[in-house]
């Protein structure tokens, strides 16, 4: 017998709380003409998702170059075997953190997956949120 799922829309507050707890996300940009999606870990700190990269990436040359790159963000956690989570996506606008007075102690925090020196830290502050939560029907 098959176990009724039922799907939850989270607000705004419970989203971005998913997003804090989850180890990475991917970040949906268009680079040269193209849609790209690239992962990254991230943190969240005041409401805005902050990625740390190197400015060889085509995720941070797309930022460099525009006056505010619109992206989405997305993460979730998905168990394979029941089929219950939750995924987010936030749509919003990206740019390069250039004080950095701020970006430095903001870079520390994200803990990245690559053995390269990262020199480009990127906020993406949301302007949609969205996201939901797979659970068992009552």
């Amino acid at each position: 017998m098959k176990t009724q799922r039922n799907l939850v829309e989270l607000d705004r507050a419970q989203a971005l709380g998913l997003l804090e707890r989850a180890p990475f996300g991917r970040v949906a940009f268009i680079s040269e003409g193209f849609p790209t999606i690239r992962p990254y870990n991230h943190v969240v700190v005041d409401g805005e998702i902050i990625v740390h990269t190197r400015q060889s990436t085509a995720f941070a040359q797309a930022v460099i170059e525009s006056a505010g790159l619109e992206v989405a963000f997305q993460a979730d956690e998905i168990e394979p075997h029941h089929r219950l989570g939750w995924s987010v996506v936030v749509s919003g606008i990206a740019s390069e953190m250039t004080d950095r007075r701020r970006a430095e102690p903001l870079a520390r925090q994200v803990r990245t997956w690559i053995d390269h020196p990262m020199n480009t830290v990127i906020v993406i502050k949301p302007q949609v949120v969205s996201g939901f939560r797979l659970t068992v029907a009552n």
